[in-house]
C-alpha cells in the first residue's frame, strides 16, 4: 500500500499528463495524416493539371533500365485518344491502366494506389503514387511535426514534481519540527507559510497541544495538592503515634487510640477520593455510556448517606422520583448524587433539612438538592470545584474533593453544574443531564 503522499499526487499527476498527451498525441497524429493525404492528392492535381496543355511523345518509354517500385516519387501517365500511352515517367514492374477521372484508389500486385486522371481535348493524363510510399511519408511528416510534444511532456513531468513537492514543504517542515521535539515540548506548531487547506489541520493539532498543556498543568496542580494533603495526614498520624507512645495510663491511651484511627479513617477517606477522581479524569478513556435510571441512583445514595443524616439529626426528604433516564453509567452517577448529599449533610447544622428533586423539560433532566445550611458566598463560587478548595473558615472536616468529583463526573456525560440560593436559605446545586434522544421519559 502506497503512504507516500508526494509519491501518490505526482503518479496520480503523471499518469493523468501522458494520458492526456497520448489522446493529444493520437488526435494530433491522425489529423497531420489527414493534412498529408490532402496535401499529396492536391499536388497529383497540380501535377496534373499543368500536363494537360504540353506536347508528350515517348515511344520508347519502356526501354528505361531502371525499377523503382519502393520509391515515393508520382508516376505520371499519359495516353492518346485511341488508348496509346506515349508517356511514362518512371518504369514500373506493374503500374495502373488508364483508370477514371478523378481521384481513386487501385490495387495490383505491388500494392495499393493512388490515382489522379483528368482528360482534355487530346489525351489523358494520369498522376499515381504507391499508398504505401504515401504513408511513410505522411507519417514522417506528422512524426517531425509532433516530436516536439515529447520534452514538453517531460517538461510537464517535472513541473508537477516540483510543484507537488512545494506544496508539501510546509508538511516536511512541521514533521520535521515535531520529530526534533523532546516529550516535555508542546508549543504551537508554526503555521507560517501553510496553505489554507492544511492550516485547519494545523490548527487542530495547536488546539489539542493547548488541551494537553492545560491538563498536565492542572495535573502537576493536582499531585502538588495530593502530595501536600498526603505530608499534612501523615505528619498528624506520626505525632498521633508518638502520642500513643507516650501514654502514661489507660485514660490516655484510649484517647490517643481514637484520635489515630480518626486519623486513619481520613487518609483512607481521601485515599478513595483520589482513586475515584482519577477514574473520572478527561484524558481517560470514556466508554459509552448505557441508559441509566438517575431516580434509582438517587435512592440508592440516599440509603447510604441516611445513617449520616440520621447522626446529625437532619432530615434527608427527596419523596417519589420520576423513572428518568439518562446515558452514564450507575456507579458513577450514584457516586456523584452521594457527594452532593454528603456534602449538603456536613455543611447543614443539626436538625437542619436536606431536600432531592428530580425533574425533566424538553431537553434536560435537572437533579437539584437543596439545604438549610448557611450556604456560599457567591464570591467564593468560583473555585468551589477546584481539588482541595476549602471555603475559608469552614470548621467542618473534609477532603475538598467532594464537588470536584461531581464536576468530573458530569463534564464526562456533559452535563452542567449551577449554584445557587436555596429557599431553604443554604446552598442550592443543579445537576443538568442532556436526555438521550428518541427515549421516552415520564411526566413530572
Amino acid at each position: 500500500m502506497m503512504r507516500s503522499l508526494r509519491i501518490r499526487l505526482i503518479l496520480l499527476l503523471g499518469v493523468a499528463i501522458v494520458a492526456a498527451s497520448a489522446v493529444q498525441f493520437t488526435t494530433s497524429f491522425r489529423t497531420a495524416m489527414s493534412q498529408a493525404d490532402k496535401l499529396f492528392d492536391y499536388h497529383m492535381q497540380q501535377m496534373a493539371l499543368a500536363l494537360q496543355d504540353s506536347p508528350f511523345q515517348q515511344e520508347q518509354w519502356y526501354s528505361s533500365p531502371h525499377d523503382n517500385d519502393n520509391a515515393f516519387e508520382f508516376v505520371i501517365q499519359i495516353w492518346t485518344e485511341d488508348g496509346v500511352r506515349v508517356y511514362q515517367s518512371r518504369r514500373y514492374s506493374s503500374l495502373p491502366n488508364q483508370g477514371v477521372l478523378g481521384y481513386s484508389n487501385v490495387t495490383l500486385d505491388n500494392g495499393d494506389w493512388r490515382v489522379f486522371g483528368v482528360r482534355n481535348e487530346t489525351r489523358m493524363i494520369q498522376v499515381a503514387q504507391k499508398l504505401e510510399a504515401r504513408r511513410s511519408r505522411a507519417i514522417s511528416l506528422a512524426m517531425k511535426a509532433l516530436w516536439p510534444s515529447i520534452p514538453v511532456l517531460l517538461l510537464l513531468l517535472g513541473v508537477v514534481w516540483w510543484v507537488v513537492t512545494s506544496a508539501l514543504a510546509p508538511l516536511d517542515r512541521i514533521g520535521r519540527d515535531l520529530a526534533n521535539r523532546n516529550a516535555d515540548s508542546l508549543a504551537p506548531v508554526d503555521d507560517a507559510g501553510v496553505p489554507q487547506e492544511v492550516s485547519r489541520l494545523v490548527a487542530e493539532v495547536n488546539s489539542l497541544l493547548g488541551r494537553m498543556v492545560q491538563a498536565l498543568q492542572a495535573q502537576k496542580r493536582f499531585v502538588d495538592d495530593a502530595a501536600h494533603e498526603l505530608r499534612s495526614l501523615l505528619t498528624a498520624l506520626t505525632l498521633q503515634v508518638k502520642t500513643l507512645s507516650r501514654a502514661r495510663d489507660e485514660t490516655a491511651r484510649t484517647q490517643a487510640i481514637a484520635r489515630l484511627q480518626g486519623g486513619v479513617d481520613r487518609a483512607s477517606h481521601l485515599m478513595e477520593q483520589l482513586l475515584v477522581l482519577a477514574r473520572q479524569d478527561p484524558l481517560s478513556e470514556t466508554a459509552p455510556g448505557t441508559l441509566v435510571s438517575l431516580a434509582d441512583c438517587v435512592e440508592q445514595a440516599s440509603d447510604e448517606m441516611t445513617p449520616l443524616a440520621f447522626s446529625r439529626q437532619i432530615e434527608l426528604r427527596y419523596g417519589t422520583l420520576p423513572n428518568t433516564r439518562v446515558r452514564g453509567d450507575v456507579e458513577s452517577l450514584r457516586m456523584l448524587v452521594r457527594n452532593l448529599l454528603d456534602n449538603a449533610i456536613r455543611y447543614t447544622p443539626e436538625q437542619g433539612l436536606v431536600q432531592v428533586k428530580l425533574v425533566t423539560d424538553d431537553e434536560h433532566a435537572v437533579l437539584s438538592i437543596e439545604d438549610s445550611g448557611s450556604g456560599i458566598p457567591p464570591e467564593n463560587r468560583g473555585r468551589i470545584f477546584d481539588r482541595f478548595y476549602r471555603v475559608p473558615g469552614t470548621n467542618v472536616s473534609g477532603s475538598g474533593l467532594g464537588l470536584a468529583i461531581v464536576k468530573a463526573i458530569a463534564d464526562r456525560y456533559h452535563a452542567s453544574v449551577e449554584l445557587g440560593q436555596a429557599a431553604l436559605g443554604g446552598l442550592a446545586i443543579k445537576v443538568k443531564f442532556p436526555l438521550p434522544e428518541g427515549i421516552s421519559q415520564p411526566e413530572n
